[in-house]
């Protein structure tokens, strides 16, 4: 996939705010998604590339700027070079802001 079509699978669409209900990670504890720093997490990414939002997730974890855990099948440090690369190809990422649900 270029990088042309990689930003706009992530970002050339609006993303349903309720797109968490749909991921494959809802049957695995959370803890698997956040491993040791340097620790390879091969089982995850599996889980990732099988889940029906993996780019909803991905998408939401490099446009609000989160630092730790896999999220779409990427550690922190993979989120952050697609990032370098699509800055390098002239796409701006977009910014959004966490907000909290109210209970």
């Amino acid at each position: 996939m270029d990088t042309r079509e990689l930003f706009d699978a992530l970002f050339g669409r609006s993303i349903d705010p309720d797109w968490k209900v749909d991921a494959g990670c809802q049957e695995v504890g959370t803890d698997l998604f956040f491993p040791d720093e340097g620790e390879k997490a091969p089982r995850v990414k599996a889980i990732c590339r099988s889940c029906a939002v993996r780019s909803e997730c991905l998408a939401t974890a490099i446009a609000t700027g989160e630092a730790y855990g896999i999220w779409g099948g990427f550690t922190h440090r993979e989120r952050l070079a697609l990032i370098r690369e699509m800055r390098a190809a002239g796409f701006t990422i977009p910014r959004w802001r966490r907000t909290r649900r109210s209970a």
